[in-house]
């Protein structure tokens, strides 16, 4: 009984859900260059904003003329989360990285052109758009390596643009925010999804990325083939011990000379960040900003952050 009402809830969730993620009405925005949103302090206020202005972009990202110079050589390439978008994701944290002298850029994957809810289509289509981005933003830069920074499914799809896109050749460093690195169970969830007949074809109707990033699906099992990490890539995964969404067994990459896992609590006890807010949590930020400037890395201000959602048992 428990399982069947579990079956029936989440169906009637993904049904409600396949409203939601229309596009937003036509003329919400005026024509034109994409608007430039505020900086906004937490994930909730980020999110309601883009859904009132849903061509946002964050200030400093696709400056125009950008070029990178000798001390931030790469460009940074910011990939959205699941039914995330560029301003919700990174508004915060794509000014900081403009004022410490990277070159920004981000887009809108996965999703309908003027919906705020994006990320949502298959994942191997996702990553030739962000193969495509990329080959835009070197050939816009004269760069010929890039960052990555990817939150939750953007920390996922990095790894397979450069396992499977020969991305490999054209990334410098990689820095996931609790990533998706080696898919997700969701409480259980997810698998008991793809199990349940009638359950799977409702969940591709509003999330086929749901399918992919998977815990055991073909995507994964493709994206790992060979290794879940390649050499030439410097890689760091930042996951909180109370992410409601992501372990951090599922966010950890193997270990490797190339590979750095931070686990938030090792570095502030006190930060009980989540999921959907650790792009917004100062310390979670400063760890991002580290891992992309090693040299100039300084330590957090440590302080009590509690979580939006409660933490897997």
């Amino acid at each position: 009984m428990r399982a069947a009402r579990l079956i029936g809830l989440v169906a009637a969730g993904l049904l409600s859900a396949a409203i939601a993620f229309l596009p937003a009405p036509a003329g919400a925005e005026p024509p034109g260059a994409p608007p430039t949103g505020p900086v906004q302090n937490n994930w909730a206020s980020a999110v309601l904003y883009s859904v009132a202005h849903p061509r946002a972009y964050p200030r400093g990202v696709n400056e125009p003329g950008c070029r990178p110079d000798p001390a931030r050589p790469r460009p940074v390439v910011l990939v959205n989360g699941t039914l995330e978008n560029v301003y919700a994701n990174w508004s915060r944290l794509a000014p900081q990285l403009r004022s410490d002298g990277f070159c920004v850029f981000g887009f809108n994957y996965g999703g309908q052109d003027g919906s705020p809810f994006q990320q949502l289509g298959p994942m191997r289509e996702s990553g030739r758009q962000l193969a495509a981005f990329v080959d835009r933003v070197r050939a816009a830069t004269g760069a010929a390596r890039v960052d990555l920074v990817g939150h939750s499914q953007g920390g996922l799809l990095p790894l397979y643009y450069i396992n499977r896109l020969g991305g490999h050749a054209e990334v410098g460093r990689m820095v996931g925010i609790e990533p998706a690195s080696r898919g997700v169970r969701l409480h259980g969830v997810l698998p008991l999804l793809a199990r349940t007949p009638g359950l799977a074809q409702v969940r591709d109707l509003v999330c086929q990325a749901c399918a992919d990033f998977t815990a055991g699906s073909p995507f994964m099992r493709e994206t790992a083939e060979g290794g879940y990490t390649r050499p030439g890539v410097e890689y760091t995964t930042i996951i909180s011990r109370t992410d409601g969404l992501v372990t951090v067994a599922e966010a950890r990459l193997p270990p490797a000379d190339n590979v750095t896992g931070v686990v938030t609590q090792d570095v502030c006890p006190a930060d009980l960040v989540d999921h959907a807010d650790a792009v917004y949590d100062d310390i979670t930020l400063r760890l991002v900003r580290n891992a992309l400037d090693p040299a100039g890395a300084r330590p957090p201000r440590c302080h009590v952050a509690l979580p939006l959602l409660p933490p897997q048992p």
